[in-house]
C-alpha cells in the first residue's frame, strides 16, 4: 500500500534529511498540507489517515500521499547528487541532452565527457558504453571534424569493448543470482550429493572467468562473491572466509567506486564476521565489528545505519554467548537502542531476527524460560516471511528445548509434530536435529545417572563425528545442542 511505502520511507530518512526536505517544501508554492502529513507519519504510531481527515476533512488522502511521495522523493535525489558520484553521472547526461536539444553542443559534449570521465572513475561499464555511444553520435553529427579515421575506429573499439565487458557482468551476475536462488529455497548443502546440485554453476563460472579476463571491479567481485557463497551453501567455510577476505581487499582497494551508502562492502564484512562465527574464531571478529562501526558513524543513511548497528550487535552477542560470557552479553544487549529490536520499520527480517534470537539465549541460559519463548515468538514470526531463513529452524529448535526444559510433555508433541511438517518441505534434517530430538524423546530427566551414563557412551561417537561435519555446522554457528546434549546427559 502507499501509504506504508510513505511511512517506510519517511522513517528511514535521518536528521539531516528531514530539515532538507523542509527546506525544499518552502521553496513550493500554495497550501502546504503534505508537511503535516509529513510530521504525523514521523511521529505518530497509528490511525495516520483518521488523523489526516479529522485535521483536513474532504482533503483526499490518496492524493495528498502521492505528492508527499514525490515532494520527498525529489528531495531525496538532490540530496544525492551533491555526495554520490553514480547520480552525478546521470545528472551530466541529462544536462548534455537538454544543451544538445538546444544546440549548444561545446557546452554539451562538456558534460558528455564529464558522465564519461565519472562513469570511467566508477567503473560503470553500462554507462561507459552509453557515453562512448553518444561519443561517437556527436562527432558524426559534426561530420568528424578535427578527428582522423583511425581515432574514429578507436572511440568504436572503446564501445564494443565495453559493451563485451557488461554482457560478461551480466553473465556473471546471472550465475550468481541463480545460486542465491538455490541457496535460499532448496536450503543449504546437507551432503555431497547436495553439493553436486551446484557443480554445474561452479563448472559455468569458471569458464566464464576464464575465458576472457577483465581487470574490472564489477566483475572481480561478482567472481568473489560467486565464490564464497558457493563454498558456504557447500559448508567449506574455511574456503568461504578466504573468498571474503581477498573481497574486502578488493573493496578496500577500490574506496572510489563504492555506492552511497556501501551496502555491498557492510555485506562483505558481515559474511567475514559470519564465516568466524561458523568456524568458532570468535576472537578475530572484534577487527571487523570495528571496521561496522567506523561504518556507522559516518553520514549515512538511517537505514544503512541501522542495518550495520544490528550486525554489530548480533556478533558482539554471539561472540561473548558461544564463549558464555552471559554476564557481559546481558551488559550489551541493555546499550541495544530500543528502535533496532522493532519490526515497525524492517530493512532485514534476519538481521531482526538474530538479534532476538541472541536475547532468547540469555533468558535460556539464566532459566528465564517464559521470556526466552516471547523473544522466540518473535523470531517464528519474523521467520514465516522466509521458512528457508537458518536462524528461524533453530529458534523453532531451541523452543522445543525450552518446552522439555518445562515439563511441558503435552504441548511438546505438538511442537514436534509442527517442526517436522513445516521442515519436511526443505529436505532432510541435520543429524543434530535428529539427535536432540531424540535425547527429548529419550527423556533424561527420568532417567538415572548409570542409564543416561549408557546412552552418552552410544552418542558420544554421533556427537564427535557432527562437530567435524561441514554441513553440521550450519545449525551450530547459532547454538550448540551438542554441548546441551553432554550436559543432559552426564551431569
Amino acid at each position: 500500500m502507499l501509504i506504508n511505502d510513505l511511512i517506510q520511507l519517511v522513517r528511514t530518512m535521518s536528521g539531516s534529511e528531514k530539515r532538507i526536505f523542509k527546506l525544499y517544501s518552502n521553496k513550493q508554492g500554495g497550501e502546504r498540507i503534505y508537511l503535516d502529513l509529513f510530521e504525523m507519519m514521523n511521529n505518530s504510531g497509528a490511525d495516520i489517515q483518521q488523523k489526516f481527515t479529522k485535521k483536513f476533512p474532504g482533503k483526499n488522502f490518496e492524493n495528498a500521499c502521492r505528492y508527499l511521495l514525490k515532494l520527498v522523493t525529489d528531495s531525496l535525489v538532490n540530496t544525492r547528487k551533491e555526495k554520490d558520484k553514480w547520480f552525478q553521472q546521470y545528472q551530466c547526461l541529462m544536462r548534455s541532452r537538454i544543451l544538445m536539444e538546444r544546440s549548444v553542443g561545446h557546452q554539451a559534449y562538456k558534460e558528455l565527457k564529464h558522465a564519461q570521465n565519472l562513469a570511467l572513475e566508477l567503473q560503470d561499464n553500462l554507462v561507459y558504453y552509453f557515453t562512448c555511444f553518444l561519443d561517437i553520435r556527436y562527432w558524426s553529427d559534426a561530420g568528424f571534424i578535427d578527428k582522423s579515421e583511425d581515432e574514429i575506429v578507436q572511440m568504436h573499439v572503446n564501445a564494443k569493448s565495453a559493451l563485451r565487458l557488461v554482457q560478461k557482468i551480466l553473465d556473471q551476475s546471472s550465475l550468481f543470482d541463480t545460486l542465491k536462488y538455490r541457496g535460499l529455497h532448496s536450503g543449504k548443502s546437507f551432503s555431497k550429493k547436495d553439493d553436486e546440485k551446484l557443480n554445474d554453476l561452479l563448472i559455468s563460472e569458471l569458464s566464464l572467468i576464464t575465458r576472457e579476463f577483465h581487470d574490472n571491479f564489477e566483475s572481480n567481485k561478482l567472481h568473489l562473491l560467486f565464490q564464497s557463497f558457493f563454498f558456504i551453501n557447500s559448508g567449506d567455510y574455511r574456503a568461504s572466509l578466504k573468498c571474503f577476505y581477498e573481497l574486502n581487499e578488493l573493496f578496500e582497494k577500490n574506496e572510489s567506486v563504492w555506492h552511497f551508502p556501501p551496502y555491498e562492502y557492510q555485506a562483505t564484512l558481515e559474511g567475514i564476521l559470519d564465516n568466524l562465527r561458523t568456524i568458532r574464531h570468535y576472537d578475530e571478529m572484534s577487527y571487523y565489528i570495528e571496521k561496522l562501526e567506523k561504518l556507522a558513524e559516518k553520514n549515512y543513511p538511517e537505514n544503512f545505519k541501522t542495518t550495520s548497528l544490528q550486525t554489530i550487535f548480533i556478533y558482539r552477542l554471539t561472540a561473548l554467548l558461544h564463549r558464555q560470557k552471559f554476564a557481559e552479553a546481558k551488559l550489551v544487549v541493555q546499550n541495544i537502542p530500543s528502535y533496532l529490536l522493532k519490526d515497525a520499520t524492517v530493512f532485514d527480517f534476519e538481521k531482526l531476527a538474530e538479534l532476538h534470537f541472541n536475547i532468547s539465549l540469555i533468558h535460556f541460559h539464566e532459566k528465564k524460560y517464559s521470556k526466552a519463548i516471547r523473544q522466540l515468538n518473535f523470531v517464528n514470526k519474523l521467520g514465516k516471511v522466509n521458512f528457508n531463513l537458518s536462524v528461524y529452524k533453530v529458534s523453532r529448535l531451541i523452543q522445543i528445548v525450552i518446552h522439555y526444559e518445562l515439563h511441558d510433555l503435552e504441548y511438546l508433541e505438538y511442537e514436534i509434530r509442527s517442526y517436522k511438517r513445516v521442515f519436511k518441505k526443505m529436505g532432510k534434517a541435520s543429524f543434530i536435529e535428529h539427535l536432540v530430538l531424540s535425547v527429548i524423546k529419550f527423556d533424561p530427566h527420568k532417567k538415572s545417572n548409570p542409564v543416561k551414563s549408557n546412552y552418552w557412551k552410544r552418542v558420544s561417537g554421533q556427537i564427535e563425528t557432527i562437530m567435524e561435519s561441514r554441513y553440521e555446522k550450519q545449525i551450530l554457528k547459532y547454538y550448540d545442542f551438542a554441548y546441551w546434549i553432554k550436559c543432559k546427559l552426564t551431569r
